[in-house]
């Protein structure tokens, strides 16, 4: 487990789900959201801006989809590792995912308890 909280991310279309998963993670002594986007361009500009160890990502939003901000933010910052967490099926765009960078890939009807999984191992 990490000394100092895991520093996170979430880029998502929907503040509704942005919400739910701030929620969730705020729980977490270990975890920290250090901030928000509503698109794959925000989200690459606060990753630039926030430094964090985790990014949760989501595929389908306007300006800048999923895929291309992850291939954008790994090849600038190699080092913050990209969840996918995504309305499609995880195995459907793994590929995708992977292939852009990703360190993993859920589907948003996964638990909570997966999702704070996914993130402490990716954040190891």
């Amino acid at each position: 487990m990490a000394s100092t909280p895991l520093r996170i991310i979430v880029v998502d279309d929907s503040p509704w789900f942005r919400w739910t998963i701030r929620n969730i993670l705020e729980k977490q002594p270990n975890l920290q959201i250090v901030a928000e986007a509503g698109d794959g361009a925000y989200g690459i500009q606060a990753v630039k801006t926030h430094r964090p160890d985790v990014v949760l990502m989501d595929i389908t939003m306007p300006v800048l989809d999923g895929i291309k901000a992850t291939r954008i933010i790994k090849s600038k910052l190699p080092n913050v590792r990209v969840i996918i967490l995504s309305m499609h099926d995880a195995e459907s765009i793994s590929g995708a995912a992977y292939g852009a960078g990703a360190c993993g890939c859920l589907s948003k009807g996964c638990s909570a308890k997966e999702i704070i999984q996914t993130i402490m191992t990716a954040g190891i």
